[in-house]
């Protein structure tokens, strides 16, 4: 990763300075090593993990289950005991997970490390398995975050001190009251640490409740955050900055505006950055967002997500100051910006940084195509009749196009026969800002005869589109479900 010791002074919107620690580690990504697999998993920055509280209070069920067969990765469970929610059925099939970041399996028996003739003699023993499930839409499935609590077999319900602990715990979390919940983990842990009964309240649980009370997660109170904020050192200090950002907690507006008077580390950018895009915290955009182009490019690259998905008409200025320092890379993504409140001079800059070369300058040119700009237009008439693979460039750039060209291009797209430029027109309409994009759909959706293809990629679009709170989309979606 990056380190550089020098310091930049960046001047904030009330002529206050803040200085950005270069010689922290740049934002980028942390890499965790899986001890069940010994595979690196990268998470992105600002990952936080719940937990194992936070595991047992998510899960809508949690049940004791014993593995009765095992095909491939299908393992087949007998339900033992429902420990939490409600579960009628006797029997659950979940599948094993492999992969760099997840590794659950389960054994059908304890594995024995005697020579066979002697193994031969031994009973076998069948473990058994808490499985923390979450609801789909018409059953159940594992919760992969919780694979660590799932991971351990329990081959004695009367001594297993995991059994133990998660029984009290799922007592606590059904409480429903998150204060009257932290006061009964403290003194669960206080009769635990005591060691009286440890058949009832084994030694795990101190361990258990300390990680929870001492880990920032989001849904902890801005409060409990703050105190752990004090007890951290530099590392869990930024935690805490994340916690505070993705749980919304607008309380914290006044501790980060704090934070700006003084130096602060530039991988503190990033949760900053968060924290206005969950808050929508328009102020301390204006604050940050001013230095925008004196940061270097791994700084700034949370900051400009939150200009992309903050700012507003009000802030013309901030955006074009962050556009004219921008590269290509940052340039294409801050024209989704400029889609939604047009600006001629940042159509001129985009227009320059593309310099005719649609084809190598997608990202840029779908951003163009978007503000408007009639060249873009021209092209992709011309490079959608082309054999090749980045054919789709054309069509998405149509798509992304609110001019009436564009339009006549899209209809000739949905009333023609080729179904592969029809799929990318509508992949291109899932990502656009164009108004004109749900007539478009409309006419696909109402079309009699629809390749498989075309069918396919049009559902998905519209789910998605759907899933993140579009209510024409889940009306067009409806109709082409038969509403």
């Amino acid at each position: 990763m990056r380190r550089n010791t020098a310091h930049r002074r960046i001047q904030s919107s009330n002529k206050s300075n803040f200085m950005i620690s270069r010689f922290l580690v740049a934002i980028g990504f942390v890499v965790f090593a899986l001890h069940a697999t010994n595979l690196a998993c990268s998470y992105a920055d600002g990952a936080l993990f719940p937990t194992h509280y936070d595991h047992i209070k998510e899960a809508a069920v949690i049940v004791l289950a014993e593995p009765i067969g095992k095909i491939g990765y299908n393992v087949e469970f007998r339900i033992k005991e429902v420990m939490k929610g409600s579960f009628e059925d006797q029997e659950f099939t979940a599948s094993e997970v492999h992969t760099s970041c997840t590794d659950l399996t389960f054994v059908l028996q304890q594995e024995a490390t005697l020579p066979p003739f002697l193994a031969a003699k031994i009973p076998k023993r069948t473990p058994k398995y808490l499985l923390f499930l979450e609801r789909t839409t018409d059953s159940w499935k594992l919760s992969i975050q919780a694979t660590e609590a799932m991971n351990s077999p329990v081959w004695d319900e009367q001594s297993s001190e995991s059994l133990l602990a998660v029984r009290q715990l799922i007592r606590v979390s059904n409480r429903n009251d998150y204060e009257a919940e932290k006061r009964e983990l403290k003194e669960l842990r206080r009769i635990a640490k005591s060691g009286r009964q440890p058949r009832k309240y084994p030694k795990s649980l101190v361990k258990l409740i300390d990680d929870h009370l001492r880990s920032p997660t989001p849904k902890k109170t801005f409060q409990d955050l703050i105190e752990i904020y004090g007890q951290s050192e530099r590392d869990g200090k930024r935690d805490v900055l994340w916690a505070l950002a993705k749980g919304g907690h607008k309380e914290a507006t006044e501790f980060f505006t704090r934070m700006l008077d003084s130096p602060i580390p530039s991988n503190y950018v990033g949760p900053i950055s968060q924290f206005i895009i969950t808050t929508r915290n328009a102020a301390l955009l204006l604050r940050i967002g001013r230095n925008y182009p004196i940061l270097d490019k791994s700084t700034r690259w949370p900051l400009m997500w939150a200009l992309i998905k903050t700012a507003d008409g009000r802030h013309a200025d901030l955006m074009m100051a962050a556009l004219k320092s921008a590269d290509k890379e940052e340039a294409g993504r801050l024209a989704e910006w400029f889609v939604r409140y047009p600006n001629e001079e940042a159509t001129e800059i985009v227009n320059r940084l593309v310099a005719g070369a649609y084809q190598e300058n997608w990202e840029l040119t779908f951003g163009l195509a978007g503000m408007g700009d009639p060249g873009t237009v021209s092209w992709a008439k011309e490079f959608m009749n082309k054999d090749g693979k980045d054919r789709w460039m054309a069509f998405y750039t149509i798509a992304y196009s609110p001019l009436d060209e564009a339009d006549r291009l899209a209809r000739d797209i949905i009333e023609g026969t080729d179904s592969r430029g029809l799929t990318f027109l509508i992949q291109g309409y899932g990502d656009s800002h164009n108004p004109r994009k749900y007539k478009r759909l409309y006419d696909i959706v109402r079309l009699t005869k629809k390749d498989s293809e075309v069918e396919n990629w049009l559902r998905r679009t519209l789910d998605t589109m759907s899933e993140n709170g579009d209510p024409r989309a889940s009306e067009l979606k409806r109709l082409l479900s038969g509403g």
